[in-house]
């Protein structure tokens, strides 16, 4: 898995706080964590994220095996409106 440049995948699951996980069929059977600061800067703010969402990232494993997600980009937006982080942009 570390040796994957980069992937795709879904937004699955977003927390206020600040974090959230991504589902991947590059990296399959795995939630994929991520935080705001592993966000590109020319991408979305983390307040502008959906579920749904496409997104390109590079994958990181941990020290415990786990898989983090970093340089994450939205690639495609999604007509989702059902979560709080804010305002669909067209």
């Amino acid at each position: 898995m570390t040796d994957l440049l980069s992937a795709t995948g879904k937004i699955i699951h977003i927390s206020e706080k600040g974090w959230g996980f991504i589902s991947s069929q590059d990296i399959p059977f795995t939630r994929i964590f991520f935080h705001w600061t592993g966000l590109e800067g020319d991408t979305l703010k983390f307040t502008e994220l959906k579920k749904g969402m496409k997104v390109d990232f590079k994958p990181l494993e941990m020290a415990d095996k786990s898989i983090r997600a970093i340089k994450i980009r939205v690639l495609e937006a999604t007509n989702d409106t059902t979560t709080e982080a804010g305002s669909v942009s067209n």
